[in-house]
């Protein structure tokens, strides 16, 4: 049985100075002495605490500008000799060493820092050394060492400081000691993560360090029966996985993965075309409506016409300020949640009527590049780059070369279809000017099937085909697809091309008189 704690003597060094004083003086109150370097000392004077400098402990001043201050022989054996052990017992009476038994301690932030800044100095100088020695020996001996890394857990300090007479529990120092590991764990994969990506700048050469936090619990995962909870890359600032909603209910898991498709194909297209009004309609991780349009209004409708069957419950995202009209739009359907970088003040007063409605402010962002792709397999993971590739060249391979003349529309197609679940076709055409995804088919094993989905839903939308141009996100393994889209008029084909078979699709091309454009990039999208 392990014997609870008496705190005789504390050391005390933090970056985060949340609610210091008041732990601060808890300890004062049970008469616990404080030791104290730097920064802390000073805080603590101003709030007329006593403390005790470290230098007085260590024998050594602070040098190097800081950089030495706890480390060092004195600290580490206060932590690290144990209090059951009597070789270790006889040897701190000969060294002159007096224990240790609380270490209040948060570290330099970095994490923060690297948001603000990529000046390698700078991220450097906020690399903590002796806080990390100082958390790692006392969690290391939580048999007789409390150790706090969390501003939030002083309460819990104090509440056992004053119920027990300054006394703390083993399982408390147990817990404190596994978040203390987690804490400088997380730490240096920050650290590690942050620095990779700035000198590496190569995912294939960089180990998988992922710097997460502990998660956010949600209410289920996919479905009612599976546990599920949602966890933030530190490193990043203002993300999906950590977002608060303007208004409505926590995001589910669902909700998650379909606003980040939403996102992330409403950012590619905005890389492309920062100018135009672009909306994006997401349900069940698939573009089913798509437009870039005037305005905003003008793109959702256009958007929403696509599919509105479709569209019923969606997510859907905008790359541009959100008005008063789009606003009554949406709120007179149903959907689950809306994406924009900013919003009217009209425009959340008439969202605010429909109180399960998800609000999510969020700008598109130029690049994914750095992120890379993580999934599970049986006994492991599978790691990628993500597939960032929005500027393609459109090479004709037919006699017919009308297919070159709307590079524009190619492109915002190419981006469409990139974002479909494979195999993937889109058709795309222009409505009196505007941009707008006329039909598509997804997530079939025959790529044909999806041809036929993606006409069907042109069809049922009134759409005049042989206005339309079709996009797969890989090559057509056989003539089949041409021909269907001979039978409906559709005479522009778009696709990577590299199929052994690319000669009989491009004679079948010629035979219909057909233009067909190759991209040389495919985009398989599981």
């Amino acid at each position: 049985m392990y014997r609870p704690l008496k705190i005789k003597r504390a050391l005390i060094s933090v970056s985060d100075k949340s609610h210091l004083e008041d732990i601060a003086q808890a300890l004062v109150d049970n008469n616990v002495e404080i030791i104290s370097s730097g920064g802390t000392g000073k805080y603590l004077s101003d709030k007329g605490i006593p403390w005790t400098a470290v230098e007085k402990v260590t024998g050594n001043p602070e040098a190097f500008g800081g950089r030495m201050k706890t480390l060092s022989f004195q600290i580490s054996s206060s932590l690290l000799y144990r209090r059951d052990h009597n070789e270790d017992i006889q040897q701190a009476l000969e060294l002159g060493i007096e224990p240790i038994d609380l270490v209040i301690c948060n570290l330099y932030p970095f994490v923060e820092t690297a948001k603000k800044t990529s000046e390698l100095a700078t991220l450097i100088e906020n690399i903590d050394i002796g806080g990390p020695t100082m958390v790692r020996a006392a969690a290391k001996n939580f048999k007789d060492v409390l150790v706090c890394v969390n501003p939030n857990d002083y309460e819990s300090i104090i509440e056992q400081l004053q119920s027990s007479k300054g006394v703390v529990s083993f399982d408390f120092r147990q817990a404190q000691a596994l978040k203390a590991f987690k804490h400088t764990a997380e730490y240096d994969v920050a650290i590690s993560q942050t620095l990779s990506n700035q000198l590496e700048n190569d995912i294939e050469k960089e180990s998988l360090y992922i710097p997460l936090s502990r998660g956010t619990k949600l209410r289920y995962g996919e479905n009612p029966h599976q546990w599920a909870k949602v966890v933030c890359d530190q490193s990043m600032d203002q993300t999906l996985a950590d977002i608060s909603p303007l208004q409505g209910k926590a995001l589910s898991y669902n909700n998650l993965l379909d606003a980040d498709a939403a996102f992330r194909c409403t950012s590619d297209l905005n890389k492309v075309f920062p100018e135009k009004f672009i909306t994006t309609i997401i349900k069940h991780a698939n573009p089913c409506g798509v437009a870039m349009g005037t305005n905003s209004l003008n793109s959702l409708e256009k958007a929403w016409a696509g599919d509105p069957i479709s569209s019923f419950g969606s997510i859907v995202c905008f790359n541009k300020e959100i008005d008063v009209e789009v606003a009554h739009f949406l709120t007179s359907k149903f959907v689950e949640v809306v994406i924009a970088p900013r919003f009217t003040e009209g425009a959340l007063r008439i969202f605010s009527s429909k109180k399960n409605l998800r609000v999510i402010k969020l700008s598109p962002i130029d690049s994914f590049k750095n992120q890379p792709m993580v999934r599970s397999i049986y006994g492991g993971w599978v790691v990628q780059e993500e597939d960032c590739l929005t500027d393609v060249e459109f090479q004709p391979v037919t006699r017919n070369l009308s297919c070159h003349e709307d590079l524009e529309l190619l492109s915002f197609g190419s981006i469409v279809t990139k974002h479909l679940k494979s195999n993937a076709i889109s058709l795309v055409c222009r409505s009196r000017g505007d941009l707008v995804l006329a039909g598509a088919g997804m997530g079939n094993p025959n790529r044909l099937v999806s041809t036929e989905q993606a006409i069907s839903k042109a069809i049922d939308n009134d759409v005049n085909l042989s206005e339309c141009t079709l996009i797969s996100d890989a090559f057509f393994p056989f003539r089949d697809n041409v021909d269907l889209a001979k039978k409906y008029r559709i005479n522009r084909i778009v696709q990577p091309g590299g199929s052994i078979k690319d000669n009989e699709v491009i004679q079948a091309c010629d035979e219909h008189g057909i233009s067909m454009c190759f991209t040389g990039r495919r985009h398989f999208r599981h």
